[in-house]
């Protein structure tokens, strides 16, 4: 290896991952994101080659960071629970912050969502309940059907899941 392509951190690099970071998790997450962002970016020092500037791979890694935080916050925000089949896909952490109306409207969500989910086919509430926890290829396996049906049916679940909501939402 030259000297040329071994990354030295500077202070203001802290600086530069923490904007990239805040624009697109917010205030909240912005530290923890920021801190994993540079975590990579040291252990993968080795991998920068100097085709581009140590800025662009920089902000390329918190970029990344960023993209896959907002990815797992996503699958962690479905957390409505309605009954013990249920549990597994759906865990749901009290927030100590949130006030008993919202606590109140939040058991109501989990209550219209296991309802929507029961009117489901059992085809596709089958698959929509595998496929949270697990790859598609072991759904498949799991099955003994196609990739190809398993998204076919995920979608079709899922679509249809959006419109009992809907339907429930209006009723209530």
């Amino acid at each position: 290896m030259n000297d040329m392509n071994v990354v030295s951190f500077q202070p203001d690099d802290r600086l530069f991952v923490y904007a990239v970071v805040y624009k697109l998790v917010g205030p909240d997450d912005a530290e923890d994101v920021t801190q994993d962002a540079l975590l990579l970016a040291y252990r993968a020092r080795d991998s920068f080659r100097g085709d581009a500037r140590y800025r662009t791979w920089l902000y390329r890694i918190a970029m990344t960071t960023a993209l896959g935080h907002l990815r797992r916050r996503r699958r962690a925000r479905v957390s409505l629970v309605a009954n013990e089949e249920q549990a597994r896909l759906f865990e749901h952490v009290e927030d100590p912050a949130r006030s008993p109306e919202h606590q109140v409207g939040d058991a109501q969500q989990v209550e219209l969502v296991g309802r929507a989910l029961d009117q489901l086919p059992p085809t596709y509430r089958t698959v929509l309940l595998e496929r949270v926890e697990t790859p598609e290829p072991a759904v498949a396996a799991k099955l003994g059907i196609s990739v190809a049906n398993v998204k076919i049916r995920t979608h079709r679940a899922r679509r249809q899941l959006a419109q009992r909501l809907a339907e429930l939402d209006r009723a209530a």
